[in-house]
């Protein structure tokens, strides 16, 4: 893990607790919102095949 933060630039010694909290909401905030998108990309294929 610290490798891949050296790699990103991110050094998680100089962020307090509160940065880290959100930099964790906000990635799983971004998994979720592409889970949406992909989620409703398949529906519309899905109907325009006939699935529904």
């Amino acid at each position: 893990m610290r490798k891949l933060n050296k790699i990103l630039g991110v050094m998680e010694e100089n962020l307090d607790m509160g940065t880290r909290v959100l930099n964790g909401f906000l990635s799983i905030m971004v998994v979720i919102l592409v889970f949406i998108l992909l989620s409703v990309v398949v529906g519309l294929i899905a109907a325009a095949l006939g699935f529904f």
